[in-house]
């Protein structure tokens, strides 16, 4: 579940970045401020003097104590514990089936022969497929379940900067930024009002 949320939040950090290089690039000149001969709509220009504050929140931090998040990882385990047993099971059920023919194949007819490697390659044929839609299946529950824990944050990441103290609320997680400085953390207090949420909506 990690490496999807990676994923989802790598993504969500270029486009950030992306609409950042498109807002500020086009508006610096020799004073600082635009390029000359052009200027913005009206009303625009005192974003001009807007100081942009970011925040971050430790996606180890939410994984490890938001409750909704915990849940969801309990549940992607009972999946994957699930869809294992059952190709195991299956496993098991193959190499029965290849044993038992295996000691048929002395007293097997040519004809017999034939029929038993075409009910193995069948079979084969049949696993893989199986085994490719229960994993398919486990993907498409995992991203959903990262998809819903995500929608929740950012839902209350809206409730919790309704006040607009913060330009961008980044989600940290090891090996996208070189540097973070601890001041701008608000994990804790996400987490809290998150929790706090959680206990609300189950009562």
């Amino acid at each position: 579940m990690k490496n999807a949320l990676l994923v989802v939040n790598a993504l969500l950090i270029i486009a950030v970045a992306f609409l950042l290089y498109k807002q500020f690039n086009g508006n610096t000149s020799a004073g600082g401020l635009q390029h000359a001969g052009t200027s913005l709509p009206k009303g625009k220009d005192s974003m001009l003097h807007k100081n942009a504050v970011f925040a971050y929140i430790d996606m180890d931090s939410i994984q490890e104590y938001y409750e909704v998040a915990r849940n969801m990882e309990r549940e992607v385990e009972k999946k994957k514990g699930s869809i294992t047993s059952e190709l195991d099971k299956m496993d098991k059920s193959f190499k029965a089936k290849v044993g038992g023919y295996q000691k048929q194949s002395n007293a097997m007819s040519e004809e017999q022969a034939l029929a038993a490697r075409q009910d193995v390659e069948t079979t084969q044929t049949q696993m893989m497929e199986k085994r490719q839609s229960l994993m398919d299946e486990f993907n498409n529950f995992v991203a959903s379940k990262n998809m819903s824990v995500k929608k929740k944050i950012e839902d209350y990441l809206k409730v919790f900067n309704a006040d607009g103290t913060f330009s961008f609320i980044f989600a940290y997680e090891p090996g996208l930024f070189y540097y973070k400085d601890s001041t701008y953390d608000i994990t804790k207090e996400v987490i809290k009002g998150l929790n706090e949420q959680y206990k609300s909506e189950k009562r």
